[in-house]
C-alpha cells in the first residue's frame, strides 16, 4: 500500500499537480492508513505487565480502544495533537505546518516562523482548556512541561486522572472545572457519541443529557494557586474560547503566554478572539491558520 501511494503521488506530480497538491494527496493517504484501527493499535498501544496504554513518543494515554466512540475520537485527536510530534520529529516550522494545515481536520497546536515560536518548551507552565482525557496535557508533560488540565465533565475527568497517573515523569494537574469569563455554575449538554463536543447548555438542548459544572476564570485560578508564570495556553472549548480569554486578561498582560486557540466554532471567532487578545496586550503578534489562532509576544 505504501509503495502504491508513493507511485500514485509521483504520477500526480508528473501530471502537472503542484508540489502542495501532491503533498496533500500523499498525507491524506498516509493518514488514512494510520487511522485503520488495527494498525493504529499495533503501532501505538503498549503493554506493561497487565497494564495497556497508548504511547505517542512518551505521551501516554489510557487504553480506550474498547470504547468505540471514544477510540474514534482518539484517532481524530491524534492528528491535531500528535501527528507532527510522532511523524515529523516535533518540527512545527511553517514549511511543515502550512501544507498540513490545508488537509488536517483542525490543524496542529504549534507553529514556528523565525522568532515567532508557539511551541511547548521544557519547564513551561501550560494551561489546557478543554483537556478531554488529557491528550495535549500528556504531550506537554512528555516535553517536560507542567500542565494544568481543565475538564469539567465527570466521566471525562476520570479518564483525565488516569492520564495523569500514566505520565508520572511529567506533571499533569487535573482541574474539574471549566474556564470562562466569570465564576459560576452552568449546565453543559453532553453530546452523545462525542465527549469532546460537550458544550454550554442552551434552550435548543432541552430533552438531552446535561451536567451541572463549575466555571472559574484563569485570572482567579492563577491568583488563588499563586502561579508565578503561565507560558502556553491551548484552548478547544466549543465556542467558549472568547469567554476564557476575557477571564484571562491579567494573565495575558502579565505573562504574555503563547496561545494556540481554536477559531472554528463560531463564525466571527477569528476577529473576536484576536481583538480580545490585542486589547489585553497589544504586544501580541497573531497568526491565523485555517482553524486555529497562534499568538505570541516576540
Amino acid at each position: 500500500m505504501k509503495i502504491k501511494l508513493v507511485e500514485n503521488t509521483l504520477a500526480l506530480r508528473r501530471s502537472g499537480a503542484t508540489y502542495s497538491e501532491a503533498f496533500a494527496y500523499f498525507w491524506k493517504g498516509a493518514v488514512r492508513e494510520l487511522y485503520h484501527k488495527k494498525k493504529f493499535k499495533w503501532k501505538w498501544l503498549k503493554r506493561d505487565g497487565t497494564l495497556t496504554y497508548f504511547d505517542f513518543n512518551g505521551a501516554k494515554l489510557p487504553d480506550i480502544s474498547h470504547l468505540s466512540e471514544d477510540f474514534f475520537l482518539l484517532l481524530v485527536v491524534f492528528e491535531d495533537t500528535f501527528l507532527v510530534s510522532c511523524l515529523h520529529q516535533d518540527n512545527y516550522d511553517k514549511k511543515v505546518v502550512l501544507p498540513l494545515d490545508k488537509i488536517m481536520r483542525e490543524g496542529p497546536y504549534g507553529y514556528v516562523d523565525g522568532t515567532f515560536d508557539v511551541t511547548v518548551k521544557k519547564g513551561d507552565v501550560v494551561i489546557d482548556a478543554g483537556a478531554w482525557i488529557g491528550d495535549f496535557s500528556a504531550y506537554a508533560a512528555s516535553k517536560g512541561a507542567i500542565a494544568y488540565a481543565f475538564e469539567p465533565i465527570e466521566e471525562t475527568y476520570r479518564w483525565l486522572c488516569k492520564t495523569r497517573d500514566l505520565n508520572t515523569e511529567g506533571q499533569i494537574h487535573p482541574i474539574k472545572k471549566g474556564l470562562g469569563s466569570s465564576e459560576c455554575e452552568l449546565k453543559m449538554t453532553l453530546v452523545a457519541g462525542n465527549s469532546m463536543a460537550n458544550r454550554a447548555h442552551n434552550e435548543d438542548d432541552n430533552g438531552v443529557s446535561s451536567e451541572k459544572v463549575k466555571i472559574t476564570t484563569l485570572d482567579k485560578f492563577v491568583e488563588e494557586n499563586k502561579l508565578t508564570r503561565v507560558d502556553f495556553i491551548k484552548s478547544d472549548i466549543e465556542g467558549a474560547e472568547r469567554d476564557m480569554l476575557r477571564g484571562a486578561t491579567k494573565v495575558l498582560q502579565k505573562f504574555a503566554p503563547k496561545l494556540a486557540i481554536c477559531t472554528y466554532h463560531l463564525p466571527d471567532d477569528p476577529e473576536v478572539l484576536e481583538k480580545i487578545i490585542l486589547d489585553a496586550n497589544p504586544k501580541y503578534k497573531v497568526v491565523h491558520l485555517r482553524h486555529k489562532l497562534m499568538a505570541a509576544v516576540v
